[in-house]
């Protein structure tokens, strides 16, 4: 009896001893292995390359020695795939604070790629848990810088033109050629010149017409899109050269040069094509102020360029 009552005791003490160490050995591998595998959930979109189950059990192993030391919370990570390029989210399950990274996958692929991938979710993961003013940023391929078009200010103009001027009323037909410096984003010098040729027919005789002549406009002008439209006044100075035919009834003709001047209007539409060509069409208006008159041998006036003139003006031009 006394002998029974003493082996009992030890028994017991050692099946309870054996269960106590069993229980703590299962308790410590629950711990280590439960927040590892609670750690990270892991979210594939568009990567049909990457293996993620393989993936997660690369982030576990990574965890447990990015994050040693460290009581990390679980977290949801979303992979998105885009070509060569892997966009990494991660959320935090009880803060919903997210971090994210970006991983080029270019001439990766395989267990070197997943091993790319581990290494940067679990360090994406382990860094937000930092407070983010001692957080660093993650590396990224840095962009090329994109180079500026330049400030274009110079145009060149080249454009056919038409008016009406003189009295009896004559049509003038040419060419011009312009250049103009934009000195502010509204404004821009307008210099022109331009050659000139017609004919007016008259009870004595017929008059033909050679002018020539140089402008000066400030234009303001605003644009949207690819159209453009600036106004704006100036002076325009010349010199027109009158040659008179022989009448029928053989009185011979004459010729005579004289300058003429006068302000100038102008309205005009720009369309660009491309950045740096583009199309204008323009009407002028002006007065003449320094008349020209030619006379017939008795007095009597022939033509005069005198008062008001309209003309249109449709050409091209290029950015400089």
């Amino acid at each position: 009896m006394t002998s029974s009552l003493r082996r009992f005791p030890s028994t017991a003490l050692s099946a309870l001893g054996l269960a106590a160490l069993g229980l703590a050995s299962a308790g410590t591998a629950a711990w280590a292995a439960g927040p590892t595998d609670a750690q990270v959930r892991l979210v594939t979109e568009a990567c049909p390359d990457v293996d993620a189950t393989r993936l997660e059990e690369l982030i576990a192993i990574e965890l447990d020695t990015v994050g040693a030391g460290q009581t990390l919370c679980p977290a949801v990570v979303v992979l998105a795939c885009d070509g060569d390029r892997v966009a990494i989210t991660a959320t935090e399950a009880q803060t919903g604070r997210q971090s994210r990274s970006e991983v080029l996958s270019r001439n990766t692929a395989g267990p070197a790629l997943l091993r790319l991938l581990a290494l940067s979710v679990s360090e994406l993961v382990a860094t937000s848990e930092v407070p983010a003013e001692k957080r660093l940023p993650p590396v990224r391929e840095p962009t090329p810088m994109q180079r500026s078009e330049p400030t274009r200010r110079f145009r060149a103009t080249a454009a056919a033109s038409i008016r009406r001027v003189a009295r009896p009323a004559t049509w003038l037909g040419g060419f011009a050629l312009g250049a103009e410096f934009a000195f502010a984003r509204h404004f821009a010098l307008a210099i022109e010149g331009r050659g000139e040729i017609g004919s007016t027919a008259t009870s004595l005789t017929t008059v033909d017409w050679l002018v020539a002549g140089a402008s000066v406009a400030l234009l303001a002008g605003v644009g949207r899109g690819a159209w453009r439209i600036e106004a704006g006044p100036g002076v325009e100075v010349g010199l027109v050269k009158l040659s008179a035919h022989d009448t029928a009834t053989g009185a011979k003709g004459s010729s005579l040069s004289d300058p003429w001047a006068g302000p100038t209007g102008r309205l005009r539409v720009i369309r660009a094509l491309g950045s740096r060509a583009f199309l204008l069409g323009r009407i002028d208006g002006g007065w003449i102020v320094q008349r020209v008159a030619g006379d017939a041998s008795d007095g009597s006036p022939l033509v005069e360029l005198r008062g008001g003139w309209a003309g249109l003006t449709i050409g091209a031009g290029m950015l400089l």
